[in-house]
């Protein structure tokens, strides 16, 4: 279905996620304006690829379109430009006013791409969880088929948002993470306490 309706797009997607991208979630249409966000600076790009992948703003995505849409950036401008469009995330997006912490923040990931993708099974289009967490620590597992670099954007800029809490990020399991052919990617988050 996907090569069929956008020719030459399956080739773009890493082989772990090729066949594994549901056909029926869909991705809310707020996801445009945090794409459009991320990639500003090209909005020749964002509109040439929107109607490569047919996408119509202001209605739902097909999540795959969405998924799509940063590989394809990725292979044309690089993985940096990626990054930069997630640090935008936390910056484009409304976020509860409760949320005071970085561990506030990184919990919320959980919620907001839950929102973000209409609410579908988690099973279904992947999901951002907390493994382990102390005053001073979190484990926060990216099991989603996004690029690994636009989601370690997004705890780039989570860290950027709390700098106060002097937090730092590593990526553990480097070897097995999304960007080296697996599926999931797992951040090591370390902060001072509130």
């Amino acid at each position: 279905m996907m090569e069929s309706e956008c020719p030459g797009v399956y080739e773009k997607l890493p082989r772990q996620f090729r066949d594994r991208l549901p056909a029926r979630v869909q991705a809310s249409p707020q996801n445009a304006n945090i794409f459009w966000a991320g990639f500003n600076v090209f909005p020749g790009l964002v509109t040439d690829l929107f109607n490569r992948l047919r996408y119509v703003e202001g209605t739902v995505w097909p999540m795959w379109k969405l998924v799509a849409a940063f590989y394809l950036v990725e292979a044309r401008i690089g993985e940096s430009a990626v990054k930069h469009a997630g640090e935008q995330i936390h910056a484009t997006m409304s976020w509860p006013p409760h949320l005071r912490t970085v561990a506030d923040a990184l919990r919320f990931t959980e919620t907001a791409y839950f929102e973000s993708h209409l609410r579908a099974p988690r099973w279904l289009a992947g999901c951002w969880r907390i493994e382990r967490e102390t005053p001073t620590r979190m484990v926060l597992t990216d099991d989603t088929p996004y690029p690994c670099r636009v989601n370690e954007g997004v705890v780039a800029g989570i860290a950027r948002a709390f700098s106060c809490q002097k937090p730092r990020y590593r990526i553990l399991n480097p070897n097995e993470a999304k960007r080296a052919g697996g599926t999931v990617t797992q951040y090591e988050v370390t902060f001072t306490p509130a």
